[in-house]
C-alpha cells in the first residue's frame, strides 16, 4: 500500500509546482484569489497521502504531515512560502483549540487527583534536570559556543540560564495530537496529558523570571530593566485570565449541551472559533483557554461530554493535517545545517535529561514501571511556545538573541520530526495504542465493528 501512494504525491507535487509557476505568471492586479485557497488545497491533499504513508510505514501520521509541510515549503519545492504561513494563523489557532478540546476533555479530575503525586514529582524532577544538563552544556561549551564565546562568566551564566529555561518547554499539540491520533488510553497517557499541561504554566512562569532576572544583571537595572517585569504580569493575565475565560466557556458549552445537543460539529467549530477570538483579542493564551474549556465540561459540568467530544475527534483531522503541515513548512534545513553538530549536541543532552528527570521523579512518586520506562518519550517534542519564548528572547536581547533563536529553530525542528515517533513507540510499548476503541467495544459488545482508522 505504502508504495502506491508514492506515485500519488509525486503527482500532486509536480501539479502544485506546475500550478504554483501558472499562478506566479499572472499580472500582480489579477484579482483571482488563488493563492490561499490553492495553498489549503494542495497542503490538505498531500499531508493527507502523507499521513497515510507514514501510517503504511507504522509511523504517527503527524511525522507524515509534518513531512508534507518541509516537502512543499521553503526548504522543498518551494510551493507554500513562509508569507502564506503566516496568512494561515487562523488555520492554527482553530487546530490549537480543537486540540486542547480533547486534552482538557482526556484530563480526568479523579485520575489527575490520584496521580497527583506522580506528577508533581515528575514535573519537578524532569524540569530540574533538564534545566542544568542543558545549561551546564552552554557552560561548558563556553569558550566555543557561538552565545557565550567571548563573554564574561556573568554574563554566560545569565545567558546559560536563559537557555536552559526555554529548553525545558515541550510541546502539548503533539503529545495530544499523538495520543489521540493512536487512540492511546492509560497511566501512560495521563501521565503525559497532566505533566505537559502543567509545565506549560510552570516553563512560561520560569522563563518570565529568568527573562527579568536577565535584564536586571545585563543592563544593570537601566533603562528597559523593567520589561521582565512586565513580561511576569503578562503571563500571569495570560494564564489566570485563560483559566478563567476557558471556565466560562466550558460552563456555557455544558449548558448547550445540557438543553439541546444538536449540530455538534458545527456547534464545536463555532466554539474553537469563538476561543481563538477571544483569546486574541484579550491576549489568552488560547492551548490553556480551550483545554479549561474540555476539561471544565468533563470534569466540572453536570452534563455528559462524550457528545463534545465525539465531535472534536470526528472534525480534528483536517486541521491536525494542515496545522502540522504548516509547522514543517516552517522549518527551514539551511539553518538547521549551519549548527548541525552543536544541535545534535543539545537535543542529545537534553533527551537524556528528559529520559533521566522523569525515571526519577517517577521512582520519588512510586509510579508504576510502565510510567517510569515509557512517560518520558512525551516530552521531547517542541513547536510553538519554545519558539514564542525564544522570539521574545531575542528580541530583548539583539545582541545574542539572534543567535539563540538560530539554535533552537533548527532544535524544534528535529523534534518536530522525531518527537511524535518516539511517543507513538513509547505508547505502543506500554500497550495503551487503540485502548480507547478496546473499551468502546468492551461497552458496546462483542458484535460491534470497531472503528476504522481514518487516513
Amino acid at each position: 500500500m505504502a508504495i502506491r501512494r508514492i506515485p500519488v504525491l509525486i503527482a500532486l507535487i509536480l501539479i502544485g509546482v506546475g500550478v504554483d509557476s501558472a499562478v506566479g505568471a499572472l499580472p500582480t492586479t489579477s484579482p483571482w484569489p488563488v493563492d490561499v485557497t490553492f495553498v489549503l488545497g494542495l497542503l490538505l491533499l498531500v499531508s493527507y497521502v502523507t499521513g497515510a504513508l507514514a501510517a503504511d510505514l507504522g509511523l504517527p501520521r503527524i511525522t507524515g504531515y509534518i513531512l508534507a509541510g518541509l516537502l512543499i515549503g521553503p526548504s522543498g519545492v518551494g510551493v507554500v512560502t513562509d508569507a502564506d504561513v503566516a496568512s494561515l494563523t487562523l488555520i492554527d489557532q482553530l487546530a490549537i483549540a480543537l486540540i486542547a478540546f480533547s486534552a482538557g476533555a482526556e484530563l480526568k479530575l479523579r485520575e489527575v487527583k490520584a496521580a497527583g503525586k506522580v506528577i508533581a514529582a515528575i514535573l519537578t524532577s524532569e524540569m530540574v534536570m533538564v534545566f542544568v544538563a542543558v545549561a551546564g552544556v552552554v557552560l561548558l561549551l563556553k569558550p566555543i559556543f557561538p552565545i557565550t564565546a567571548g563573554r564574561g562568566w556573568d554574563e554566560a551564566i545569565i545567558i546559560a540560564s536563559v537557555f536552559g529555561s526555554i529548553a525545558i518547554a515541550n510541546s502539548p499539540s503533539v503529545a495530544v495530537a499523538v495520543i489521540n491520533d493512536t487512540r492511546s488510553r492509560g497511566p501512560v497517557s495521563s501521565t503525559i496529558l497532566g505533566v505537559t499541561v502543567l509545565k506549560d504554566v510552570a516553563v512560561i512562569v520560569l522563563f518570565a523570571v529568568m527573562l527579568s532576572l536577565a535584564r536586571t544583571f545585563l543592563d544593570g537595572g537601566g533603562e528597559g530593566g523593567g520589561l521582565g517585569l512586565e513580561l511576569v504580569e503578562r503571563m500571569w493575565w495570560e494564564i489566570g485570565g485563560s483559566i478563567m475565560v476557558g471556565a466560562l466557556i466550558g460552563w456555557l458549552v455544558s449548558m448547550y449541551l445540557g438543553k439541546w445537543r444538536r449540530e455538534p460539529i458545527l456547534f464545536v467549530l463555532g466554539v474553537a472559533a469563538l476561543v481563538a477570538v477571544i483569546a486574541d483579542q484579550l491576549h489568552l493564551e488560547i492551548l490553556l483557554t480551550a483545554l479549561t474549556t474540555g476539561f471544565f465540561v468533563e470534569n466540572i459540568a453536570e452534563t455528559e461530554a462524550e457528545p463534545f467530544v465525539k465531535a472534536v475527534e470526528a472534525n480534528a483531522l483536517p486541521f491536525y493535517a494542515l496545522f502540522f503541515s504548516l509547522a514543517g513548512a516552517t522549518i527551514h534545513l539551511d539553518e538547521l545545517a549551519e549548527v548541525g553538530l552543536l544541535v545534535l549536541l543539545l537535543v542529545a543532552v537534553r533527551a537524556a535529561a528528559i529520559w533521566l528527570g522523569t525515571n526519577v521523579g517517577a521512582r520519588v512518586g512510586g509510579a508504576s514501571d510502565k510510567v517510569r520506562r515509557y512517560t518520558w518519550t512525551g516530552f521531547v517534542s517542541q513547536a510553538g511556545v519554545t519558539l514564542g519564548m525564544v522570539t521574545i528572547a531575542a528580541e530583548a536581547f539583539p545582541e545574542w538573541g539572534a543567535e539563540m533563536r538560530t539554535l533552537f529553530v533548527a532544535m524544534v525542528a528535529i523534534h518536530e520530526l522525531g518527537g511524535p515517533v518516539l511517543l507513538q513507540k513509547g505508547l505502543a510499548a506500554a500497550g495503551e495504542t487503540g485502548a480507547r476503541d478496546r473499551e468502546g467495544d468492551a461497552d458496546d459488545g462483542a458484535d460491534t465493528p470497531a472503528p476504522v482508522a481514518t487516513g
